[in-house]
């Protein structure tokens, strides 16, 4: 998402604030007024002292993301099924990982660009770069066993808003499934399309994905960087928001013109959009197709509704026959979208 990101106004200095029992080892200021823009204009009017003194009293209890496209990872739901101790990979941790090598995980990072180049990205963009961590894989779009040299070889792997962002998620599971022991875990952390810049999207369908895998994608279509720009949306200045009761999005990011620049340009640099939008109970009826089509043996053995804009999911081969059913996916699915309509206000 870095094409949205701008920079911040210098943040004020705050005041020691009293101990809340609220762990705020991971907490950004920057990050945090990205976020919001409201609270940042807030604390520019000194109705509070800090984005830190908001987030105490109201944001964590209104589920606001503390950066832009979600919240400080929760490793409780990331590591829900597995085991931190284990032999570990991320994928694409960029500025904010999940499991730093500082706080001593035998992780190996794979991301699009080296540690330095990272920095020199994210360096006014009003985040900690100090947090970014050597990268051990560069990757260019190659099989992933290929990029590491190995398979059946890692415990875990973790990976946050990566999915919609890959331009063949079918083919990424089967990536990750050949690098992880039979008996190692895939945790996704996932955006859900109602509550950030993909609103006015539509939901992607297993035929969607069927469509991408068939092609062999390596990336975006055209007509997926022209629904990106075309439709992408905010609300009260926001990219993504909580599930507050405060409604969905109310304008748009971009204006036309800039979705037909992007289509008519037919250009050879890579473009970064959502190629795809979830919400957790479309991902989960996904999975459950690509098994029905012999695709994947992954099925989701835990999972976290959806706080602060996005949803966990922890993803474990399963030999054994799942039965599930459509119908009852679906209407899950029409469930989902009619939550955002009906949600009290806090």
């Amino acid at each position: 998402m870095g094409f949205f990101s701008r920079k911040l106004v210098d943040a004020k200095v705050e005041p020691d604030l009293p101990d809340s029992g609220v762990d705020l080892s991971n907490f950004e200021e920057a990050s945090y007024l990205e976020a919001n823009p409201d609270v940042l204009r807030a604390v520019e009017d000194g109705q509070f002292a800090s984005g830190k003194e908001h987030y105490l009293e109201f944001g964590r209890q209104e589920g606001r993301p503390t950066r832009l496209g979600g919240t400080t990872r929760d490793l409780k739901k990331a590591f829900a099924i597995a085991d931190p101790s284990g032999k570990g990979l991320e994928i694409g941790p960029s500025h904010n990982p999940i499991a730093p090598k500082r706080d001593g995980y035998d992780v190996e990072i794979v991301d699009h660009l080296n540690q330095d180049q990272l920095r020199e990205k994210y360096a006014d963009q009003g985040v900690d770069t100090s947090k970014i961590e050597p990268v051990d894989f560069v990757w260019n779009g190659e099989p992933l066993d290929q990029l590491v040299r190995k398979k059946s070889h890692y415990d875990w792997i973790v990976a946050s808003h990566l999915m919609e962002h890959v331009p063949n998620p079918i083919s990424m599971l089967q990536q990750c499934h050949e690098i992880l022991k039979p008996n190692g875990v895939l945790s996704l952390v996932v955006p859900d399309k109602r509550y950030c810049f993909d609103y006015f999207r539509p939901i992607s369908s297993t035929g969607d994905l069927l469509d991408a895998y068939e092609l062999s994608r390596t990336r975006p279509s055209r007509g997926q960087m022209f629904d990106h720009f075309a439709s992408a949306a905010s609300r009260d200045g926001a990219i993504s928001w909580g599930r507050d009761g405060k409604g969905g999005a109310d304008s748009l990011i971009h204006d036309l013109a800039s979705a037909v620049e992007i289509y008519d340009s037919k250009q050879s640099e890579y473009v970064d959009v959502h190629c795809w939008c979830f919400t957790l109970s479309s991902f989960e009826l996904i999975i459950a197709d690509l098994r029905e089509l012999a695709l994947t043996r992954f099925v989701i053995k835990e999972r976290f509704d959806t706080e602060a804009g996005e949803f966990y999911v922890s993803l474990v081969n399963e030999p054994n026959e799942i039965q599930t059913s459509r119908l009852h996916a679906l209407i899950g699915i029409e469930a989902d979208l009619l939550a955002i309509k009906n949600e009290p206000e806090d």
